[in-house]
């Protein structure tokens, strides 16, 4: 009878690692609050966008719906900018497991493709996230720093800050959203 007792509890062992693991496969497919809040951002915005080092601002237009079962915050954005059409697509998304944020953008103005990755403020309502990007022109590696402030339920402000070499870190460029 123990060995029989043993033996079952021996066989048992793998099944609870796999109850576990799905557990935690079903947490890290499931939205969560952080997933909730984003949802809140969908919608038509106007998006105003600063560029260091140009007088004024460019407008474009910001359609953002949340995608894949409620798991990303998608931007679409539309509009003229520098004389050419321009458009973009991000997304946003919160990662359940590790309690991280990260965004990536792609736009009809280059190939490349810029994702950010970092740290989640609940009680703000704030990312602060880094990643790189690659200079054109010389082919090195741009160090982004990316920071997301949801200031409401109507506006959201996306700040990019790049530092490349041994130059200091600048502010290159900001998103501002509202919604129409």
């Amino acid at each position: 009878m123990a060995r029989l007792l043993i033996s079952l509890l021996i066989l048992s062992i793998p099944l609870i690692g796999m109850a576990q693991d799905q557990n935690a496969w079903v947490t890290y497919m499931t939205p969560s609050d952080v997933h909730s809040m984003l949802s809140n951002y969908q919608g038509e915005f106007t998006l105003e966008i600063r560029m260091t080092g140009q007088q004024g601002s460019t407008i474009v237009n910001a359609t953002n719906r949340m995608i894949l079962g409620g798991r990303f915050l998608q931007i679409d954005q539309k509009g003229q900018m520098m004389g050419m059409g321009y458009e973009a697509l991000s997304t946003i998304g919160y990662n359940t497991i590790d309690k991280t944020i990260s965004t990536t953008t792609i736009t009809n103005m280059g190939t490349g493709t810029l994702t950010v990755h970092g740290e989640w403020s609940p009680e703000d309502k704030t990312a602060s996230m880094k990643g790189t990007l690659t200079n054109p022109v010389t082919g090195e590696a741009i160090n982004v720093r990316q920071k997301i402030a949801f200031m409401d339920k109507d506006s959201f402000v996306i700040e990019n800050f790049d530092q490349e070499g041994n130059q200091s870190e600048k502010k290159t460029i900001e998103y501002l959203f509202t919604r129409k």
